[in-house]
């Protein structure tokens, strides 16, 4: 954890630099598709929007470093199954903050097109995560699942917030790369980011999100 807030503290100067010498400033609205996996747990897969402001700062060959703030709203339902019509369903929304720090490389094919590449990482910071837990379960099978996770959370139902119940880490620190097209001022792109730090915040093994995402920006 120590490690992860290095590294979090390192993004956050480099994306401030960024944007006190950025010579490009950009809105950016887009369409996420996270996806929440474990080793103890079924996956989870979201749906949702994005929208907010990105800085670029051009360096040498065709190179240049792309950062912002995007705000995120996924939701996501899921229904995890037991024996004998057992069954905890999940209803849940995410709201976070992203951070990238992306290396760009971009080619001009045209007067107006140009395609383009990058890499880099991704600080993805939660906000709030409210979670609607629907819990139909035996006595027998509640026991083996309270044994396992320690954590009432997961057999009662009720409205809780994940990071308030101390479910889920709010820091999710990813590495990530894309590629797209510009006509003009106009940005098209796609990526996926991949999850390097487990979010899990009970002893439960894994947890990692990540997941693949496609905006329109608009270049000043």
């Amino acid at each position: 954890m120590k490690n992860l807030l290095k590294i979090s503290l390192i993004i956050l100067i480099l994306s401030g630099a960024t944007a006190i010498y950025a010579q490009k400033f950009g809105v950016e609205l887009g369409y996420l598709n996270p996806r929440r996996t474990g080793t103890a747990e079924s996956t989870t897969n979201f749906r949702g929007i994005r929208l907010g402001g990105t800085v670029e700062y051009d360096l040498k060959y065709n190179f240049s470093l792309l950062s912002g703030a995007l705000y995120s709203v996924v939701y996501g339902d899921k229904v995890q199954n037991y024996m004998d019509g057992d069954s905890i369903g999940y209803l849940t929304w995410g709201h976070s903050i992203d951070i990238p720090l992306r290396v760009t490389y971009t080619y001009q094919i045209a007067n107006y097109l140009k395609v383009f590449v990058f890499a880099g990482p991704n600080l993805n910071i939660g906000l709030s995560q409210p979670q609607k837990v629907s819990a139909v379960l035996s006595d027998a099978v509640k026991a083996q699942i309270n044994n396992l996770y320690n954590n009432p959370y997961y057999t009662e139902s009720g409205d809780y917030d994940l990071y308030k119940k101390a479910v889920i880490h709010r820091m999710n620190f990813q590495l990530g790369a894309g590629g797209g097209v510009q006509f003009k001022n106009y940005q098209l792109k796609a990526g996926y980011d991949f999850g390097i730090n487990s979010i899990n915040a009970v002893d439960t093994g894994s947890l990692r999100q990540g997941g693949w995402y496609i905006s329109l920006s608009y270049k000043f």
